[in-house]
Order: C-alpha cells, then structure tokens, then sequence
C-alpha cells in the first residue's frame, strides 16, 4: 500500500507519543510503588528541618516536586529525541538539533514545575482542611488556577514572544470589526515575532484582557482574508464559551481521577510521598477519558468552522487556510475513524473542506 508522506509521519508521531506516555507511566509506577517516593520525601522533608511549618511544608514540597518532575522529563527524553532527530527530520518537517530538542525539553521542565508545585500545594492544602471531601475541593481549586492562568495568559504571551501592538492597521480594523460582529469584547491585535517555523493565529484571555494575537510569518506570508477567517475561528470559540466548557469537563475529570485516586490509595494522600500514586491513578483516569475529551473538542471546532464561514463568508479563504495548515503540519487528509477518536481534538483536513464547499454552494450568489 502506498502510503503519503503526511501519513507515515503521523504514524511515527504517534509512536513517539505513545512512547513517551508509556516511559512517564512507568517511570511514576517506578516511583510510586518502590520506597523511591518515600525517601525522596524524607530527604525534602529533612532539607527543610528548623523553619516554621508552613515555610517548611513549601520547601519541603518545592524539592519534592523539583525531583520528580526533572526524573519525569527525563523519562519523557528519549521519545522527544526520537521525534525530532528521527521522524522530523527524516519528513522534513524541520531539523532541530541535539541542543535544540534539549533546550526544548528544558523549556517543557520549566513550565512543568510551577504547574507541578501548584497542583501539589493544591492537593495536600485540599487534604488538610476538607478531610474526605478533599478530591471535590482539589478539582475546583485546580479548575480556578486554570481561569486564572486563562486571564494572564495575554500578558503572558506578550512578554514570551516580544508582541507589539497592530494598532492603526487596515489587519487590525478589520479583525476588530470581525470581534465586535462576533460579540467578543478584545483588548488589541498584536504581532508575535516568534523565532520558529509555526503559524500562530489565537484569541487568548478573557474579558477586558482578551487580545488576538497574530505571528510573524501570518502576517507576510497569509493573505488578509485566510487571517481574517482563521482569527474569526478563534473567536467563535470565545463566543460559544468552549473554553469554559471545556475547562468544566477538565475539572470534572480532573475530581473524578482523584476521587479513583482516594479510594484506590485508602490512607496517606495527603503525604508527599502520595504524589506520584495521586499522579498515576488520576493521570490513568484523564488518559481513559480521552476519546470523550477530543470528541467535545471536535464537536466545538465544528461548530468554530461553521461560524468562522458564516460570519467571514470567506470558503475559498478557508479552504485554502485549511490547506496551509494541513501542509504545515503534515495533518492526514482522511484519518482512520480509530485515529481521530484517539488522537484528534480537530476534524480531519478532507471534512473540513467539505464544510467549506457545502457552504459555497449553499450560499452561491
């Protein structure tokens, strides 16, 4: 059988995936089910001897989760080599070297950490004041951490990736009106001069904080009506509220692995050296609930492509954005049904363009 270049590099990408969930899971077990969590907490634990209980309880948990996160990139290492060094540079995709897949694994560990630490404060503070309620407790609070980092998320972009305002541009007028057709209130258009090869189009925050951010190379290199109907996508998901939507699923998922994770564990959840089994069993609920998380994710790309069409009244535009993307990202055209229930959190590029024709013939002058 003859297969494209796009398929066999999705193929091989899912390998590595795999590979890496099934190096982590191991790793956590490891970790989890040997005395390594005990003594690595003992050892935190014992660093932090002489402050007062709270300062101690944070150093104590910072080093604990410091360790397990590091081991935990580690164990994530080889699938991130094999992904970049093998399959992206044999398809070509891009070549990065050694020390760039390095330098993007140590970028990964340092966002990993304060998430890490977070989640961690969040579960033993959880344990500590709701007694056996503490799973409920913990996803709601871990959920509002979420809304919180969704409304930072503009600042925190901005600063990354050195965004400068589009302000009195022809571009910036017209997703302006886009947003205010769409009733999403924004703040700015802004240019991400970002130093990769990705194509970057995203609505992002919430409220007053809300802005559009648009890359570099979108911007010399994507006509004003393919941006114009990608950024309107983007905004159809802030219009029907997917992003909450989705965020209640998480939560809800998220307070359902604990609750497995309480039951499973029975006693000392609260202890550092619980976190690893806390992670597994929670970790192992999410990974099972996968195919209904991509499901909705898909339902509401839809439903973003069908409003993107409708307000923008751009097909060709769309389709030829649908195109660049696939291209870029080497997406398979007709994906096995298998593949998209376990993989995809977008409809394949063949029903995508679908949608577009059907609304060009619908709505042909």
């Amino acid at each position: 059988m003859n297969e494209s270049k796009a398929t066999r590099y999705q193929r091989f990408h899912r390998r590595a995936r795999v590979a890496g969930v099934v190096s982590g899971g191991v790793m956590l077990a490891l970790v989890a089910l040997t005395p390594i969590s005990s003594m690595v907490a003992r050892w935190a634990e014992a660093a932090g001897r002489g402050l007062s209980p709270w300062p101690h309880a944070a150093a104590a948990l910072l080093l604990y989760v410091v360790v397990l996160v590091v081991v935990w990139e580690l164990a994530l290492l080889p699938a991130a080599l094999y992904l970049g060094l093998a399959v992206d540079s044999r398809y070509g995709r891009r070549r990065p070297s050694v020390d760039e897949v390095l330098a993007s694994q140590a970028q990964a560990t340092l966002i990993a950490l304060p998430a890490a630490v977070v989640a961690g404060g969040v579960i033993q503070l959880s344990v500590a004041v709701s007694g056996s309620w503490w799973w409920l407790v913990a996803g709601l609070a871990l959920a509002v951490c979420l809304v919180g980092a969704l409304h930072g998320a503009p600042g925190l972009v901005a600063r990354l990736a050195g965004a400068r305002p589009l302000a009195g541009t022809p571009l910036a007028a017209r997703l302006g009106d886009l947003a205010r057709r769409a009733r999403v209130p924004i703040g700015g258009v802004d240019e991400l001069r970002v130093r990769d090869t990705r194509t970057i189009a995203l609505v992002a925050g919430a409220g007053k904080s809300r802005r559009i951010f648009l890359s570099s190379d979108l911007l010399r290199d994507w006509s004003d009506d393919e941006i114009a109907v990608v950024v309107a996508h983007e905004l159809a998901h802030h219009a029907h509220h997917d992003l909450w939507r989705t965020l209640a699923l998480d939560a809800s998922l998220l307070s359902v692995g604990l609750l497995v994770a309480d039951r499973v564990l029975t006693a000392g959840v609260g202890s550092l050296a619980a976190l690893p089994a806390l992670a597994l069993v929670a970790g192992a609920v999410w990974l099972a609930a996968t195919p209904l998380r991509h499901a909705l994710s898909r339902r509401q790309e839809r439903r973003a492509d069908e409003f993107a069409l409708a307000l923008t009244g751009g097909a060709d535009a769309f389709s030829a954005a649908i195109r660049r993307l696939g291209a870029q990202h080497l997406a398979e055209e007709r994906p096995s049904a298998m593949t998209q229930w376990l993989y995809h959190r977008h409809p394949s590029v063949a029903e995508r363009l679908a949608s577009a024709s059907a609304f060009a013939r619908t709505h042909e002058p």
